[in-house]
């Protein structure tokens, strides 16, 4: 498992979420959008904190634009 997702990946696992939201809510949509383990894990790894956008979540979470 790994901590890291693609910004694709992480864009349609959180496409649901009305900003803004915490960390827990993202996870939750992140799970029940069926995103693969390691984007729940890289979500569920963010800092705690309430996220205004998209755009912050993808500043504070792990990218790897390099996986498949």
């Amino acid at each position: 498992m790994s901590d890291t997702t693609t910004a694709d990946r992480l864009r349609t696992a959180l496409s649901d979420v009305a900003y803004p939201a915490a960390k827990e809510q993202l996870a939750d949509h992140a799970s029940r959008n069926n995103a693969d383990e390691d984007t729940v894990h890289a979500v569920r790894s963010l800092p705690e904190g309430v996220y205004d956008s998209f755009d912050q979540v993808v500043e504070s979470v792990a990218i790897d634009e390099r996986r498949d």
